[in-house]
């Protein structure tokens, strides 16, 4: 097996510093330079490293991909998932940002096998959700730590791709026959539009990146029922305030809604089963 430009001291060592930072013994702008990946296989080489020292259950996947050459689909675990309506704990993400997006429950196992799952059967395991991504990096601009890796989207992707969260909402009834590309998205903050847009995943249908993440996963630990599978928003990152009504409506399928907590809050990391 090929592997990028990192030795495997400097990914377990990029990892011991993510790890640090999620349980808060430290604060960082960034990973150090001499730990920033430059290629897309080291991210998920750190991914890997960190997850592999998080006891937390993994209840989710994030797929990720810069959509260009000799960058492949990186995956990441979540594990914090909130029904629609919930509040988000503060420590979740700081910074309050958040992106709907079309998610996609794994209704049977997809286990690890040598072969790839074909498209059928994937289509056939899973049910389209309406849902919020929580972008919640550990990473934070209060460091004085003078990190030189700062501004690195690959450093930024080692950080479990920025996930903080997801909140999931209703389910697509009738999901294969939708025409994604023809959806209605309205996004509003306390009944005021912030968001309205229609035909918005950059590959149209949000089911593809789907193949290629369980795929992805089945050469390690596959995938089990119950799980979601994120696959990229269909709008921006988009920054709210706190203790408003956040939600999203894609129209004739379904809608989500979360509010974010107003500060920090005591046990929050223990009430959600964060590492």
């Amino acid at each position: 097996m090929t592997y990028g430009r990192l030795s495997e001291d400097q990914v377990s060592a990029a990892a011991e510093v993510l790890v640090a930072l999620r349980v808060g013994r430290s604060t960082r702008r960034g990973l150090p330079g001499d730990l920033t990946p430059e290629a897309a296989e080291d991210v998920q080489r750190i991914i890997d490293a960190v997850s592999a020292r998080i006891e937390t259950p993994v209840r989710a996947w994030k797929t990720y991909c810069l959509y260009k050459p000799m960058t492949p689909v990186l995956c990441a675990p979540i594990y914090d998932v909130l029904p629609s309506g919930a509040e988000i704990p503060f420590d979740l993400s700081p910074t309050r940002l958040i992106e709907p997006e079309i998610m996609f429950r794994v209704d049977r196992n997809l286990p690890p096998r040598d072969h790839p799952y074909d498209i059928v059967e994937v289509l056939e395991s899973v049910t389209a959700l309406v849902g919020f991504e929580v972008i919640g990096s550990r990473f934070t601009a209060n460091d004085a730590s003078g990190a030189d890796g700062v501004g690195s989207l690959f450093g930024s992707l080692s950080d479990h791709l920025a996930n903080g969260c997801i909140v999931v909402g209703d389910a697509i009834p009738g999901w294969r026959d939708v025409a994604f590309e023809d959806v209605e998205l309205t996004v509003t903050e306390d009944g005021r539009d912030i968001v309205s847009i229609v035909g918005c995943h950059p590959l149209d249908n949000p089911f593809l990146p789907v193949m290629a993440g369980v795929n992805r996963l089945r050469r390690r630990a596959g995938v089990h029922a119950g799980d979601v599978i994120i696959t990229s928003s269909s709008t921006s990152i988009l920054p709210v305030s706190a203790g408003t009504e956040i939600r999203a409506h894609y129209a004739g399928l379904g809608e989500v809604r979360a509010a974010f907590a107003g500060g920090p809050t005591s046990g929050a990391a223990e009430q959600t089963g964060r590492p």
